[in-house]
């Protein structure tokens, strides 16, 4: 990745640096993810390749009972969603990213039913990052086999960059505590 810029979920201020080149489509999960995809000249946004930045909560009032593992939310991403017929697992790692732990796991997509030949597999790489709090940041690669070996470099650079920073407290918080400060 030459040049970089951040994107942010500000809701939740998980950062990551992406390629000063790709578009950021918006925002997904009721703000809680971003979408940034490679522009093709002349080709459907949608089809473009694409990273896309999540916070999950999996605390366990939002979870139903106890806080899922990473193993139980990796099994959920293995679960085909409908838009394709099989997924083929063929990579799994676990790590620690910036002292967090984490794991990577590639798929292959096939959706036998596509009527682009082009888009009958398609690689999906995805890191699932324990936050704070009964977080999980989940960053996705989303393309062509053929164009895995290239983004792939790009998709580990960004991974790598993720950080947190606390949301910008309003502008009428601090006002407001000195104005109660003085009616003490």
């Amino acid at each position: 990745m030459s040049a970089g810029r951040s994107e942010c979920v500000e809701a939740v201020g998980l950062c990551v640096t992406v390629p000063a080149t790709w578009q950021r489509l918006g925002n997904i999960f009721d703000d809680l993810g971003f979408v940034v995809a490679e522009p093709h000249v002349g080709a459907d946004s949608s089809t473009w390749p694409q990273i896309n930045v999540a916070a999950i909560d999996v605390s366990p009032q939002k979870a139903g009972g106890g806080t899922p593992s990473l193993d139980a939310l990796v099994d959920i991403v293995l679960t085909p969603d409908g838009s394709f017929t099989s997924s083929e697992t063929q990579q799994r790692t676990r790590l620690l990213l910036k002292g967090a732990n984490a794991e990577i796991l590639r798929v292959k997509l096939h959706d036998a039913a596509a009527k682009d030949e082009s888009r009958v597999e398609t690689i999906e790489e995805v890191a699932l990052i324990e936050g704070d709090e009964g977080l999980v940041y989940s960053i996705a690669l989303r393309c062509t086999p053929e164009e895995f070996t290239r983004l792939d470099p790009i998709f580990q650079k960004t991974i790598h960059s993720w950080r947190v920073k606390p949301p910008a407290a309003s502008p009428a918080s601090p006002a407001k505590s000195s104005q109660d400060s003085k009616k003490k």
